[in-house]
């Protein structure tokens, strides 16, 4: 029993020496952007950023203008740290770009699923590069930004994650007409929406009955999909991974 007692500082002291130390920067990451990157920068809403796969960029400086001034056009917003607190988030991201993982090879043949996404008639509401509508998101990039894992379950069940610019809303005016499309402006007086057709749609607030804001996507699920059309259709969205562009600012700023 006394040499156990003995032993006791010498054990606490081996098991804190074993223990790996924790990254500055880990817990402002945990905190801002772990809901979107992934807890261990693996990607979700938000791009991988362990994959080593430049996205924004990969300079210091770039990593640090898409923080401070968000990416416009996507969920990222801005946000304002002290000098400090920027130089250990950026210390944490090169970190995480050091211990990446082999980048996921899709199983399905992109060609196929190029075919499969004309016919299903998606750029009615998605755009690549030039081509297609801004109903949804830009898809020029996503292969770059999203996990496999992301993309399927977005195909079969979009209502899992759906970003707030996304989010659709459902007037009904005075007259009983009913409209659902995605917010564009809004203020005390009057309501702006843009429909699947492109076209902007314009309420006074005194003259809507009712308004609410859509919890499941406005993408219908493709979950009739075949293994293999699924496969193909994930294959070609994880081959877009356009060119790296400087963003403009997204207005904004997230509270840290």
């Amino acid at each position: 029993m006394k040499l156990l007692w003995a032993l006791a500082p010498l054990l606490v002291t081996a098991q804190t020496i074993s223990k790996p130390p924790v990254a500055p920067g880990r817990s402002i990451y945990l905190s801002n952007c772990s809901l979107c990157h992934g807890a261990t920068g693996e990607g979700g809403r938000g791009p991988n950023l362990s994959s080593g796969t430049p996205v924004h960029g990969t300079t210091d400086a770039d990593l640090r203008r898409v923080i401070s001034k968000g990416v416009s056009g996507t969920p990222m917003p801005s946000f304002r740290f002290e000098g400090s607190e920027m130089a250990q988030l950026l210390g944490y991201l090169r970190s995480l770009r050091t211990t990446r993982v082999a980048v996921e090879k899709a199983p399905g043949d992109a060609a196929s699923g190029h075919v499969i996404y004309e016919k299903l008639r998606c750029n009615a509401c998605h755009r690549i590069d030039k081509s297609g509508s801004v109903y949804g998101p830009d898809l020029s990039r996503v292969g770059a930004g999203r996990s496999l894992a992301y993309l399927r379950e977005s195909i079969v069940n979009p209502s899992a994650d759906v970003p707030p610019v996304y989010r659709g809303v459902a007037v009904t005016a005075a007259d009983g007409s009913r409209v659902t499309g995605i917010r564009v402006n809004e203020d005390s007086f009057s309501l702006q929406l843009r429909n699947i057709a492109q076209q902007f749609v314009l309420f006074d607030k005194s003259e809507i009955k009712e308004m609410g804001e859509r919890k499941e996507s406005l993408m219908p699920p493709y979950s009739n999909l075949t293994p293999k059309e699924l496969d193909d259709l994930v294959s070609y969205l994880a081959s877009l991974r356009g060119a790296i562009t400087k963003q403009g600012v997204k207005k904004g700023v997230e509270v840290r």
